[in-house]
């Protein structure tokens, strides 16, 4: 059986009107076990290997071949912080860009980025890839990331998001996290569910084990990625 788009429950979990509806949903999944998970997340469908399809391999990112326009995307922000930050940065090459340069997305802290655009182990129309590989020496995050800003999607989105792309690998290849910028919706909306008495969210999250990373400013543009 093939895969859609209507199918995937990160689609439907974009809903601010059915939120709590979904997330309760989730949550059970997660209490039933991987493949009450695996069947939430892909509406039931049966997904392919990416392995099948494509030819991502570790450590091909090594040269930033520059933007296409100006739009300031997900992707885009995420291409930024890996080449400003890692071992590939050229700094000859971000100035002739001009949006990572000066500090834009500067990263400082314990926190390295080591990849980013990871396909995810399943393939299929509609499933995207993880963000950033961020690691601190021995642990790899597989984070999904939203940007500082203009970008309303819910806590509960970007959940199912990184829990779709990062299931099936291996238990223990990539510990799964979520991360946002310091006063974004994602933020606001993380705050107020912590402050709830049994936040529906933060019991996903730690049920699930997933950690939370914020994107704290640490003066300039220059920003300290902190676990929450």
């Amino acid at each position: 059986m093939g895969l859609n788009t209507e199918e995937l429950f990160k689609d439907r979990a974009g809903s601010k009107r059915d939120r709590d509806v979904l997330a309760r949903e989730l949550l059970a999944a997660v209490g039933q076990g991987s493949e009450a998970v695996k069947k939430l997340l892909f509406g039931g469908a049966k997904p392919e290997l990416y392995s099948d399809h494509g030819s991502y391999r570790q450590g091909m990112h090594d040269h930033c071949d520059g933007l296409k326009n100006s739009r300031v995307t997900e992707k885009r922000i995420c291409k930024c912080l890996y080449y400003r930050n890692g071992k590939y940065y050229d700094p000859d090459a971000c100035r002739r860009c001009g949006y990572a340069h000066e500090g834009r997305f500067q990263i400082v802290g314990r926190y390295q980025i080591t990849d980013y655009e990871v396909p995810a182990y399943y393939y299929g129309t509609g499933i995207g890839e993880i963000d950033l590989v961020v690691s601190d020496g021995e642990t790899k995050y597989a984070v999904e990331v939203k940007p500082p800003e203009g970008n309303p999607e819910t806590l509960l989105r970007m959940i199912a998001e990184i829990m779709t792309y990062t299931i099936g690998y291996p238990e223990g290849q990539y510990h799964r996290a979520i991360a946002f910028f310091e006063g974004t919706a994602q933020a606001q909306e993380f705050a107020g569910d912590a402050e709830k008495a049994g936040g529906v969210i933060k019991e996903i999250l730690e049920k699930a084990d997933i950690a939370v990373f914020c994107f704290k400013k640490a003066g300039g543009r220059t920003y300290e990625l902190c676990k929450l």
